[in-house]
């Protein structure tokens, strides 16, 4: 029997792990052979190319996780229509668990049924 496949771990370095590890290079480079700044701006202006797309990429995610909150919060009270079952229902509350979509709590024919804003396909 096989083993499941593990997710790959990210490998990250900081700027400041690769400066130490430039100071290292140089302490041991070959004095005939010196390195070549071209090459080390390179690689710093890539590294920090990549920072940026990191941050970047982080603060759309947060700024989806907010917008994501707000579009449910406009749906307290409302009448909905879920996408999968065409069934009507109204949004009575909103629950926010860590880390994932915010969940609405529709009543639905008495009972209560927990659906994410993607399962909404009309708002009356």
């Amino acid at each position: 029997m096989s083993s499941p496949v593990q997710p790959a771990q990210e490998n990250t370095i900081s700027q400041t792990d690769y400066l130490q590890l430039f100071t290292k290079e140089l302490t041991y480079q070959d004095p005939l052979k010196p390195i070549d700044n071209r090459e080390f701006m390179a690689q710093m202006a890539q590294f920090s190319s990549l920072q940026e797309a990191r941050s970047t990429n982080e603060n759309l995610r947060r700024l989806l996780e907010l917008t994501s909150s707000s579009q449910s919060l406009m749906l307290l009270q409302k009448s909905v229509k879920l996408r999968d079952s065409n069934q009507l229902g109204k949004v009575i509350d909103i629950e926010f668990p860590d880390g994932s979509p915010p969940l609405l709590n529709i009543s639905v024919n008495g009972g209560y049924i927990k659906k994410t804003l993607l399962d909404v396909s009309e708002v009356s």
